[in-house]
């Protein structure tokens, strides 16, 4: 579970001995991963999960938008042992405060019926379904209301929750047989509705409407995130390579 530093001194990681995967300051957003966990502590590193993050399978990973942040935490053993402890947290700008705020219940809160959810795909198993972090509850999502227009609001949860898409749920009106892996890859953050419940603790989800799919998808070979082209597919700024994804349509392009 996240830390909060209680004891923190005021060394701040600088560029060389940050251990990080992204730089400090970097704007992430929930699903971006921060560093793996075991191959830093191996180099002397130890990090921490602090606010708006979590770690998962060794990897640590951000839970909410906003700014890349670390500071030491003094123990008082650190200087012994030749470690340091890194308490890696997310800061939020002003204008998401609010924001913050509304989701400081979202200790209590789990995955309902319904609910739209944001998801990172961590493992894809062909032919048939993909794993999925569910890392956060977005509500106002898909709402033809007024208050669409208003951002939503992206409920982090502590811990994220299993879920799986399968493949009749990716796309089900499509005239063909979709291979899964030209919808969605591992490391994709996508956003999808709680379709049914199934056992363990695992929710089934689903993209089948416009809204719902990828939203945040990297290129393997440039590590440039990828920008949507069409509904089937997005691009690589940089090699101009195309791959296919079940993209979500942006909720700015209105009711067309």
């Amino acid at each position: 579970s996240p830390q909060n530093p209680s004891r923190t001194n005021t060394m701040t990681m600088t560029s060389k001995s940050n251990p990080l995967g992204k730089k400090l300051g970097t704007t992430v957003t929930p699903g971006d991963r921060l560093g793996n966990i075991l191959a830093l502590r191996n180099k002397g590193a130890h990090l921490i999960a602090g606010n708006g993050t979590y770690i998962r399978h060794g990897h640590m990973y951000a839970s909410i938008t906003g700014q890349v942040m670390a500071a030491v935490q003094d123990d008082g053993n650190s200087e012994n042992d030749g470690n340091n402890k890194w308490i890696v947290s997310i800061q939020q700008s002003q204008q998401q405060q609010p924001q913050s705020a509304y989701a400081k219940a979202s200790t209590s809160i789990c995955p309902q019926l319904g609910s739209v959810i944001l998801g990172r795909v961590t493992r894809v198993v062909r032919p048939s379904y993909a794993v999925v972090d569910i890392i956060a509850m977005v509500q106002n999502n898909g709402q033809s209301s007024a208050a669409s227009k208003q951002q939503p609001y992206i409920i982090p949860f502590h811990e994220p929750f299993a879920g799986t898409l399968r493949q009749n749920e990716i796309r089900p009106q499509s005239a063909i047989e979709l291979e899964i892996s030209d919808c969605l890859r591992p490391g994709d953050v996508i956003l999808a509705r709680i379709h049914a419940l199934g056992g363990e603790k695992e929710y089934i989800l689903s993209t089948a409407e416009t809204e719902l799919g990828v939203v945040k998808a990297t290129c393997e070979s440039s590590g440039y995130d990828l920008v949507p082209v069409s509904y089937k597919e997005m691009e690589c700024p940089v090699t101009k390579v195309k791959e296919g994804r079940k993209v979500a349509k942006p909720r700015a392009s209105g009711a067309a």
